[in-house]
């Protein structure tokens, strides 16, 4: 045997065993413990889910009955009569309007893994109703929620809403359980036997906190990404936004207005 062959294998053997041994001590040990407790904190910082903002599909309703005649009246102009639309509902232009905001939806929204929205909420004025049914047609395995909160600003008798078991009838696939028999403003009215069609401008201040509350409940609510169908004094008053009838605008949560103010303030 090759004697310098037989040293070289001795040495190995010999560099071997040294190397075990250090890798073994407690110092070693101490090092490589703390660089992989390093390595994985910093895997787990990246894995850990970290506090998103609400995605947000903000939706104005599709013209109406009410929109058609005030754009040959404005309102407060001279002479200027409500012309009595309770609760208007949408014209031929709106529901038109509101289908091809459908097309649009499908579009941004549908995937193959299923819908890019996880709940739609909806104004209980049967003006948004309406727009929510045509815009989300498809999108049936969505939940859609009615919140009174997002309903107008009560301006006018188009601001004025229907009562829970006359939108059961039209809306079966909604749930009204939560609604009020007379869920809109009514000013001082206490009684049910009072006229509930006198229209009582709401107060700015009244219409902002209800918004404000909205706010909160969004902050709340489990979902990333929620459509909200509602009215023109209501988005602009989050935005500052003029929304044209069935306007769609993608924003975050934290995107809107710090503070809400009615429309004019």
């Amino acid at each position: 045997a090759d004697p310098r062959g037989m040293v070289a294998l001795v040495c190995m053997v010999w560099l071997s065993l040294a190397a075990a041994q250090a890798l073994s001590s407690p110092r070693v040990a101490t090092v490589r413990s703390r660089v992989l407790s390093r390595a994985q904190g910093r895997r787990g910082a990246a894995c850990a889910a970290t506090p998103t903002d609400k995605n947000l599909i903000l939706i104005r309703h599709g013209e109406t009955e009410m929109n058609s005649w005030l754009h040959r009246n404005p309102y407060r102009s001279n002479g200027f009569k409500d012309p009595g639309f309770y609760d208007t509902i949408l014209n031929q232009n709106g529901i038109a309007q509101a289908k091809s905001l459908n097309d649009k939806l499908r579009s941004q929204l549908m995937t193959d893994d299923g819908c890019d929205v996880d709940v739609v909420m909806v104004s209980p004025l049967t003006r948004t109703l309406q727009t929510a049914d045509y815009a989300f047609h498809g999108f049936e395995d969505t939940p859609r929620i009615v919140n009174p909160m997002i309903r107008e600003k009560l301006w006018l008798s188009s601001d004025v809403g229907s009562h829970p078991s006359k939108l059961s009838k039209r809306f079966p696939h909604y749930d009204f359980t939560s609604l009020e028999d007379y869920w809109w403003y009514k000013g001082d009215c206490r009684s049910e036997l009072e006229d509930w069609q006198i229209v009582r401008e709401e107060p700015n201040h009244k219409f902002v906190a209800r918004l404000e509350a909205f706010r909160e409940e969004l902050e709340q609510r489990p979902e990333n990404t929620i459509a909200v169908v509602a009215h023109w004094g209501v988005l602009n008053a989050m935005t500052g936004r003029d929304f044209r009838n069935c306007e769609s605008h993608r924003c975050t949560l934290s995107a809107l207005r710090k503070k809400f103010r009615a429309p004019g303030e």
